[in-house]
């Protein structure tokens, strides 16, 4: 994140009479900006991603076509990476921490692991592990299989693992 710091007085600021005060302005145009349309899209989704456009646009006081473009935006830019089933009750859902050795590629591990079946989407975090695993099986053999599948494909690169099953959703 980069921002551009003016030391200039801007001509509209009020003179308060404090010696070498340093006028600060920050702008952030490297930073991308999310329009409350598309904040209202991505919460729609949330709640419901089987919206139809109709219903969608709606919800959100927008028409159809307006709505059809930002979430086509959305997903052209990467906000939107694809739609997910989450079922309740059924399978075994777990968060799998990996703490990966010195010197290991993280972002080379975490794009193959993503690409998995079972695998929801891994997070590079920061704190012990240095990534989180949502995963979603079928059963306690399944997840078994799968961490042995991760040890066997990085055993260099995998320093521990830690599995935590979710017992509820809210």
């Amino acid at each position: 994140m980069f921002f551009r710091i003016s030391f200039n007085k801007p001509e509209n600021a009020e003179d308060i009479g404090v010696e070498g005060a340093i006028w600060v302005r920050l702008s952030s145009s490297a930073m991308p900006r999310i329009a409350e349309i598309d904040r209202a899209i991505l919460a729609a989704l949330r709640a419901n991603g089987r919206i139809s456009y109709v219903d969608l646009a709606k919800e959100v006081g927008a028409s159809e076509r307006t709505v059809r473009t930002h979430v086509r935006k959305l997903e052209e830019d990467g906000t939107i990476r694809g739609y997910t089933i989450r079922e309740g009750g059924v399978g075994l859902t777990a968060l799998v921490r990996i703490k990966v050795a010195p010197g290991a590629e993280i972002g080379s591990f975490a794009s193959e692991v993503t690409h998995w079946t079972g695998v929801e989407v891994v997070y590079e975090v920061s704190g012990e592990a240095d990534l989180i695993a949502l995963v979603h099986v079928d059963d306690t053999m399944s997840l078994r299989q799968l961490l042995d599948k991760m040890w066997m494909a990085a055993p260099d690169e995998i320093a521990s693992t830690t599995t935590e099953l979710v017992l509820e959703q809210y």
